[in-house]
């Protein structure tokens, strides 16, 4: 039972000393903290527990007595494993109080592993993992009680021990689990990543509030008149009325603006952007994409949103990063930095500190290279081998023309076809997407599929083995569930995504190892040079500017090491530029929406 378990209050470095050699060689410890509150730049750590096995009692050591580094010779030992459950708030308080955590292992992580990109039937907190593998019930209550001032209690002390003996458990079975199923490679990659998210975190990215402020602002002042333009092209004969004129359109409504749009004559079945844009020659269809833009803008950007945001110790932007996704990517909230519109003028406001740059890199073609790789297609391969134009030559082939004839028309509809088969795209959408006739489309798909067959033969295998098995996999076995009635979208695009995620987050192992060797550590928090942003397949490194250069061949080196793990012999290709700032430079004065 838990109230059973021993464990050692540690208050003096002697206790620690003793307990570390007691402990000396095991393969395995649990580490979890106990803090004052949730933000590592302005609370404190508490307790540090860790535990090694059920041989040994766990430590518990009162950092407000022993300073943490005692734990450092274990802590930076590259022989025993330190599992945490959501070790990315753990390993930020540590940071900052002087204690790198080399070789880290995640309960949180391994158990969404296992899931397979569901929801767990047992849940993702440490209580709800001990109590389903362990029978052992977590008053997390007490957890609560840590803000308070004074010594620790028993309750506290017995919590935090019971805490660290939980994940020790937990992980003990999770191991064996992901053995398994064959998802140790892919747990090893999240492991290695974990580490570098948690700096990346607490490193936080600069951010010019005013900058921004002039930008959105701009926007904001625009939206009235933005308006006002659309209702006046919206305008026809036959529009409704009141006595005070033509009655405004609703542009929230998207029913109201399809009635409207067809007394133009624009007959849309729905009004969403994608097919808005097919439709941006006239006048009003274009007004009204604009207005959207600058309202989604503003209604999320705008106002106090850059106040709140920023740090008020740091200034910087700590959002919130989790690791795993849906089919495994990354993702941002508490702010949702992957949401930033691309457009140079509001990326222009992150960075820009005196003496420092950003390498802003990112991977090109991501997705169509995987899907090279995974289908073994020579003709796909080949495309990339020779440095073309992949949209271009695919033109070329499905048009029966030469690729210096392709017109643009042409080019976009490859495009299309290219990356919408991999979202199970038919030949009904393809015509919609194109303003191609239904047959038209099909043959053209028919061609493609003729000059890549082994595309063709894995998108069919990859949906029959989502129905035989509910599941999908990427190359380095990353699982992601479908049930046995998967949607064609989800079957084919999941492991083309997945395996995508994979490479982003061993691109993160690999630049941070680069550049932990070429910029050293620091004795306490994070070292300032490094990765602090990932956007999707993209990496952003803030690096001294002296140093801009140099950092941008590690990463550029880190990304293609990680892209061979996955696309073996098909060549990956990275775009890494220089920049003052994650987005060029531009005058901040007479802005429109981007």
């Amino acid at each position: 039972m838990a109230d059973e378990r021993p464990y050692v209050h540690a208050t003096a470095a002697a206790e620690v000393e003793s307990w570390l050699a007691e402990v000396s060689g095991a393969r395995m410890v649990a580490v979890d903290t106990e803090t004052s509150g949730w933000d590592p730049h302005q609370d404190r750590l508490l307790l540090v527990q860790v535990a090694a096995g059920p041989e040994h009692p766990v430590l518990v050591l009162d950092a407000g007595r022993v300073d943490p580094r005692a734990l450092a010779p274990l802590f930076a030992d590259p022989a025993a494993l330190k599992v945490f459950h959501h070790a990315a708030f753990d390993l930020r308080f540590l940071a900052e109080a002087g204690v790198r955590v080399h070789r880290v292992a995640d309960t949180m992580l391994a158990q969404q592993l296992l899931d397979g990109g569901e929801k767990s039937a047992a849940g993702l907190g440490l209580a709800d993992l001990a109590s389903f593998r362990l029978g052992l019930e977590l008053d997390k209550s007490v957890r609560d009680t840590f803000a308070a001032a004074g010594g620790r209690t028993a309750a506290q002390l017995r919590y935090a021990a019971d805490d660290a003996w939980a994940t020790w458990g937990v992980f003990d079975q999770q191991w064996r689990e992901l053995v398994g199923h064959g998802l140790v490679r892919v747990a090893k990659l999240e492991f290695a990543a974990l580490p570098v998210l948690a700096d990346l975190q607490h490193r936080g990215v600069a951010f010019d509030a005013d900058r921004w402020l002039e930008v959105v602002g701009g926007l904001e002042s625009d939206l009235p008149a933005l308006h006002d333009r659309v209702q006046e092209l919206l305008v026809t004969d036959d529009s409704p009325r009141t006595l005070f004129g033509p009655e405004p359109v609703n542009l929230e409504a998207h029913e109201r603006v399809r009635e409207a749009l067809a007394r133009l004559g624009i007959d849309v079945e729905t009004t969403r952007e994608h097919v808005l844009r097919d439709h941006a020659a006239h006048p009003a269809v274009a007004a009204l994409l604009e207005y959207r833009q600058v309202a989604k803008v503003t209604s999320y950007w705008g106002g106090d949103w850059a106040r709140r945001v920023a740090h008020p110790l740091t200034g910087r932007i700590h959002a919130d990063w989790r690791q795993i996704v849906g089919a495994g990517r990354i993702a941002c909230s508490d702010p949702n930095l992957t949401q930033v519109p691309k457009h140079a003028r509001y990326r222009a406001c992150f960075g820009g500190e005196p003496g420092r740059a950003c390498v802003v890199a990112d991977y090109s073609q991501q997705e169509l290279r995987i899907l090279a790789a995974v289908a073994g297609d020579a003709a796909l391969a080949e495309v990339f081998r020779s440095g073309g134009d992949l949209h271009r030559a695919t033109a070329a082939v499905v048009f029966d023309t030469t690729e210096d004839a392709v017109t643009p028309e042409q080019r976009a509809a490859a495009k299309q076809l290219n990356f919408g088969l991999m979202y199970g795209m038919g030949a009904p959408g393809f015509a919609r997407a194109t303003g191609m006739s239904v047959q038209r489309a099909r043959e053209t798909m028919d061609r493609y599929f003729a000059t890549f067959p082994q595309v063709a033969a894995w998108l069919q295998e990859t949906e029959a083995t989502a129905r035989r098995s509910g599941a999908v996999r990427t190359l380095l076995g990353r699982t992601k569930k479908t049930g046995t009635a998967p949607a064609p979208t989800l079957a084919r695009n999941a492991p083309i995504q997945g395996a995508g995620a994979d490479m982003t987050k061993l691109a993160l192992a690999e630049v941070e190892r680069r550049f932990a060797q070429r910029f050293g550590t620091v004795a306490r928090g994070v070292r300032p040079d490094g990765l602090v942003l990932v956007i999707h397949d993209e990496l952003v490194a803030d690096v001294p500017a002296d140093a801009a250069e140099e950092a941008r061949g590690l990463v550029t080196e880190g990304m293609l090491a990680a892209a061979g793990e996955v696309l073996g012999d098909v060549p990956a290709g990275v775009d890494a530029v220089v920049r003052e700032r994650w987005g060029a430079l531009e005058p901040t004065a007479s802005v429109a929406p981007g």
